[in-house]
């Protein structure tokens, strides 16, 4: 079974799946539960759809075709999680046309790309998915405050998303750091506006990350950047960077723009 994935990840046309799982993965066939995102094995074995977070639940049944008519495949891509559910990324119809069913949520607009275990390829195959759904608005992002987009110019806002995970745009002020700390300061007062914290353990990964697009952390400063993740409070709004993939430097004239919870 894994030669037979390595064959079709080599010839067929969505080759770009490789990307995104190792040929040694051995897939496994799945079908839908009633969760939206969730799959089952023939053995009751649980699997989730990764790096995706859906939003507008229960409508991906209309991309592609209907569960009765596809066939799923399981590829897992970390350990089960306290739910017991395996990460994996799904393909549907691996023995016809095979498709990445992440890559299909994201381009109809019905989740957001949510980085877990993502990098490289993959990671630029997700975002440019859910970025190409975001200029034509599809999905939640042609429904009016639908996508979970918020500027740093209003952290009162912020606030009342507290443990929700969200998109966050702005330009970065400041930068500071302790000895087990990093910060990415969005305003003029820490105890008020938006903050992006990096754990000592995740700084060389980020930094890694930074390096292989010609940047550092002191080039972050005064930088329009989109970040996603979890939003906490401590004193302020609050967001950590544990996972590289979850912030990028975009165009200055887009920050704060694209931002559906502004007012």
């Amino acid at each position: 079974m894994v030669a037979a994935f390595s064959v079709f990840l080599a010839t067929s046309a969505h080759a770009e799946l490789g990307s995104c799982v190792s040929e040694n993965v051995v897939p496994v066939p799945v079908v839908e539960t009633v969760e939206t995102g969730v799959f089952s094995d023939a053995a009751g074995q649980h699997y989730y759809a990764s790096e995706v977070l859906l939003v507008l639940a229960g409508g991906h049944q209309s991309v592609g075709p209907t569960a009765n008519e596809a066939n799923f495949q399981a590829l897992p891509i970390g350990p089960k999680n306290r739910w017991q559910m395996t990460p994996a990324m799904i393909v549907r119809n691996a023995n016809s046309a095979p498709t990445l069913f992440q890559k299909e949520l994201l381009a109809a607009g019905e989740a957001i790309f949510m980085p877990q275990a993502s990098g490289g390829a993959c990671a630029k195959l997700l975002r440019e998915s859910e970025q190409a759904a975001r200029r034509a608005g599809h999905g939640l992002w042609g429904q009016n405050r639908a996508a979970p987009v918020y500027w740093t110019g209003n952290p009162d806002l912020l606030l009342e998303a507290a443990g929700d995970y969200v998109i966050v745009q702005g330009r970065i002020v400041s930068l500071g750091k302790t000895r087990r700390t990093r910060y990415l300061n969005f305003g003029r007062y820490w105890k008020t506006d938006f903050t992006v914290t990096i754990a000592r353990s995740e700084e060389d990964a980020i930094a890694t990350h930074l390096s292989e697009i010609g940047l550092s952390f002191e080039d972050l400063a005064q930088k329009a950047v989109e970040i996603r993740g979890v939003l906490d409070v401590k004193d302020g709004p609050l967001m950590a960077w544990d996972h590289p993939e979850q912030l990028i430097v975009v165009e200055q004239k887009r920050a704060g723009r694209d931002g559906q919870n502004r007012d």
